[in-house]
């Protein structure tokens, strides 16, 4: 059987006559080198780049798995009965001072009246590793660095373990000298009653205030009540941010429908949450007798902020309607 006459490669028209009569369909020409390029459809979204500088890190062989450390469950003024002290295993990282990690940078704006700077938490060292981080205490500012580096990460776990992806970031920032992008956490930000998700700086401000004369509850009047130490509050904000990096222009209150889905969907993160603590829901039902829409502990959001400025609810919000038409109390009502 005679071999065929091979066709030079460089001929299009041989080529595609050979593939032709193999049964091959031809391979589209390749374009000349000296055509323009359409900009257009070569750009890569600004996502892209933001996501790439907003990694979590990655464990490397070795590495512990998880980095145990104490925090609220709910908040200072909940009793130790309610479970509201909890050790909870943190997705390791090596840390900074701080504390900073790879996706949260906690920063201390706090400064005394000789215009000193509070000391910042070392999560790395060999003492504080031996007893998982600070003890839990209202009083010790390095908890509080503690408390919101922890229940950041726990959520932002909560959300990648949901989407099976790592998250990005909504704001626009230069990088940090290592080429990542943080959220900036400030647990002493502002003397106020409220906390905040900031997404022009990318940054979450928590307040502090003073307890009013009529608080009710373990809260002691005039007392300092710190927003960073509320779980609740703090899941509620971190969900912003996050919220903000996958879905960008929910930002933008373009009617009232947007800021309440932000409001809803971050109240609901934090109820959610709640129920990983075994202590607290274990307790709630009990107290409920079985009941656990009867209970303030799994419904209720955010109970020390309502007793420290004096309200009669028994929560700053409610996930259950308790008069049946309405999920919020008439005086709390933003």
């Amino acid at each position: 059987m005679d071999e065929p006459t091979p066709a030079s490669p460089s001929t299009p028209e041989a080529s595609a006559a050979m593939a032709q009569s193999r049964g091959v369909s031809p391979e589209p020409e390749a374009p000349s080198s000296e055509a323009p390029l359409d900009a257009t459809r070569i750009c890569i979204g600004e996502g892209v780049p933001r996501a790439m500088q907003a990694r979590p890190y990655e464990r490397r062989r070795g590495d512990p798995i998880y980095r145990p450390l104490h925090i609220y469950t709910l908040d200072a003024s909940a009793s130790r009965r309610e479970g509201a002290v909890a050790r909870v295993n943190v997705p390791y990282e090596p840390l900074a001072p701080g504390p900073k990690g790879h996706l949260f940078a906690v920063e201390e704006t706090f400064t005394t009246q000789d215009g000193l700077h509070l000391q910042v938490v070392d999560l790395d060292n060999p003492r504080v590793l031996l007893e998982s981080g600070r003890s839990p205490s209202p009083s010790d500012p390095q908890f509080h660095q503690q408390m919101v580096y922890a229940v950041c990460n726990l959520a932002y776990a909560a959300f990648r373990k949901a989407l099976g992806r790592d998250l990005a970031w909504g704001f626009f920032r230069e990088p940090d000298d290592d080429g990542r992008v943080r959220l900036r956490v400030r647990p002493h930000a502002f003397e106020e009653k409220n906390a905040c998700y900031d997404p022009q700086d990318g940054t979450l401000n928590f307040g502090y205030f003073p307890a009013d004369r009529d608080a009710r509850g373990r809260n002691l009047p005039g007392g300092t009540t710190f927003t960073c130490l509320s779980h609740d509050i703090v899941t509620h904000e971190v969900t912003h941010a996050l919220l903000d990096g996958l879905r960008a222009h929910f930002t933008l209150p373009t009617n009232p429908d947007v800021l309440a889905f932000h409001e809803a969907l971050a109240d609901l993160v934090a109820i959610f949450q709640r129920f990983s603590y075994p202590g607290v829901v274990r307790t709630a039902i009990q107290q409920a007798r079985g009941r656990p829409e009867q209970s303030a502990v799994l419904t209720g959001l955010a109970r020390q902020m309502a007793e420290a400025t004096g309200s009669r609810a028994d929560s700053l919000r409610s996930a259950i309607a308790r008069d049946g038409t309405d999920a919020l109390p008439p005086n709390t009502r933003p």
